[in-house]
């Protein structure tokens, strides 16, 4: 079992990790990809700093539980009903989050192939690096 301190101490974390993955939500909605990219890091800290004070005991404890609820037989550890609660939760809130970034990416794909489709020319001119691709056509700026 865990102690007082320890449960509310993963309790504070994964509440924190909730209110990371519905910021993120709200930055993919609004298609703010520079806080998207800041609220990933955040999250993959706080995910590690999640996983390192968690115990495998706990997360046996916490598969037990769920097991139990669902086979509707008798729970002995209702002090663990928070944190499943809220890890349950933060899984959900990721799935969400997971669908909205491939539903971003497949719009941009498609964006990308219209766009491709479009401007074929322009290819041509312009390498990668934004700089005039090789052979072609026109003189370089410093050749007049």
């Amino acid at each position: 079992m865990l102690d007082e301190q320890a449960q509310k101490t993963i309790l504070e974390q994964t509440q924190k990790f909730i209110e990371i993955l519905l910021e993120e939500q709200v930055a993919l909605t609004s298609s703010d990809i520079e806080k998207v990219v800041r609220l990933t890091e955040e999250k993959l800290s706080q995910a590690d700093a999640l996983e390192k004070s968690t115990s495998p005991t706990l997360l046996q404890d916490l598969a037990t539980l769920r097991l139990k609820i669902n086979q509707g037989l008798p729970v002995e550890n209702e002090e663990l009903f928070p944190l499943m609660r809220l890890l349950e939760e933060a899984s959900r809130l990721n799935q969400i989050n997971g669908v909205m970034i491939e539903q971003h990416m497949k719009h941009i794909r498609l964006a990308m192939t219209h766009l491709d489709s479009i401007t074929p020319t322009v290819r041509q001119l312009y390498g990668k690096d934004g700089l005039g691709a090789r052979g072609s056509i026109g003189r370089s700026l410093g050749s007049a």
